[in-house]
């Protein structure tokens, strides 16, 4: 496992200061990831998504109690198939309920449904929050009577909320049912699941795969590895700030507050270096620790004439659609809380990956047009990562798992 931070060969126990090279060195790239999906004219957009097969979709739905649905990143399963239901009337009384694992992803994805519909208020039957938001109301109402369809988005995520979920509305829906109360909905949904595993649980349930990704994403790899993908981070900033043409926005996954303010403060230094030549830039930061109105403040369209680059944790590796990014540089790590039995203390490492995680943070370019991901690893790193993440209750100590709920 690849670790940042060594804290037991430290002497005085304190994490090394987080410090960057002043003007990186040019990474090179192969373009050797897979082949790109056909790329689709806009108008095609909504016809390949669902629309073509809208009939059969719904149909689908109204058949079975319980749906997994696998859709690749930018396929709109989000945002166009709660509209596809409520404009069904499939959840007649009730509401809809669409979990989202993180506050950023539910406020975005909600403004944009909001935004299409140009209309919301309290009689709204389309409701995205996050899975702890609706745990807490599972609290108070284990049936979730308030819902008759239940959507448990980013279900590969497997977070703590979304495991504890998936046995409250599995439960619900059975109580419902065997007392003759009406009847609870549930659709699993997410880009790169293991469709078995989740059947399995749910009674062998249905799964179908929705395809076509509204754009190809064209994926790019290292030459050779780099063990300072922080710096390498910068050096590919710059060298598509050199060759894209303005507007064209940068997206890039690190793996924490530290090492993104670092970053920030290292690409607005060079910009202005006269060496560098290029449209204005504007940098944008995103992480967990920032209040609301900051976060929000990304999803902004830039100036005219200006290049945005967004500098994020993870939090945006899943349902999240920044406008104007094409290019995506993935530093293909992340930052996780682990537990260590023999100290008896919880530990943030940095750590690889998943393949998983790697299509997802991929799948933020292609959104609007044709997109780029430049990954900080070679071909070979790419294919020794673990298939998919480890669920989160795993990291955890038997005393931090919710057996309240």
């Amino acid at each position: 496992m690849d670790t940042k931070y060594n804290i037991g060969n430290n002497k005085n126990g304190t994490l090394p200061k987080f410090q960057m090279k002043l003007k990186p060195s040019p990474i090179l790239f192969n373009k050797n990831g897979p082949p790109s999906p056909k790329k689709m004219k806009l108008s095609e957009k909504l016809s390949n998504k669902f629309l073509r097969r809208g009939i059969n979709f719904l149909e689908l739905i109204k058949r079975h109690k319980t749906l997994i649905i696998l859709g690749e990143t930018g396929s709109g399963k989000t945002t166009q198939i709660p509209q596809y239901i409520n404009s069904a009337r499939l959840q007649e009384n009730g509401k809809i309920a669409i979990t989202q694992p993180r506050r950023v992803a539910a406020i975005s994805v909600a403004l944009r449904v909001a935004q299409e519909y140009d209309v919301t208020s309290k009689k709204t039957k389309i409701k995205y929050l996050t899975d702890g938001m609706l745990l807490r109301e599972a609290m108070f109402d284990r049936l979730l009577m308030e819902y008759t369809v239940v959507i448990l988005d980013e279900a590969h995520e497997r977070t703590i909320h979304t495991d504890v979920l998936f046995g409250i509305v599995k439960k619900a829906q059975k109580v419902r049912e065997d007392r003759n109360l009406p009847p609870l909905k549930i659709i699993i949904m997410s880009a790169t699941m293991d469709v078995d595993h989740f059947s399995k649980y749910f009674n062998n349930c249905q799964a179908v795969y929705l395809e076509g990704r509204t754009y190809p994403v064209n994926v790019y790899y290292t030459v050779k590895p780099h063990d300072d993908y922080q710096t390498s981070c910068v050096a590919t900033f710059f060298k598509i700030h050199r060759e894209a043409p303005p507007n064209h926005d940068v997206l890039i996954f690190l793996t924490g507050q530290e090492e993104i303010e670092a970053c920030a403060h290292q690409i607005r230094l060079l910009a202005k270096d006269p060496e560098v030549h290029g449209p204005p830039i504007r940098v944008f930061t995103l992480y967990a620790a920032q209040p609301s109105t900051q976060q929000m403040t990304v999803f902004q369209p830039s100036q005219p004439n200006t290049r945005k680059v967004v500098i994020s944790t993870n939090i945006a590796e899943t349902s999240v659609t920044i406008s104007g990014i094409k290019y995506v540089i993935d530093s293909g790590m992340v930052k996780i809380r682990t537990f260590h039995p023999s100290t008896g203390l919880e530990l943030l490492k940095v750590q690889r990956i998943s393949q998983e995680q790697a299509w997802q943070r991929t799948g933020r370019a292609g959104r609007e047009s044709e997109g780029y991901c430049y990954r900080i690893y070679t071909r070979s790193q790419f294919e020794l990562m673990k298939r998919r993440r480890c669920p989160r209750y795993k990291e955890l100590t038997s005393t931090q798992l919710p057996y309240n709920y």
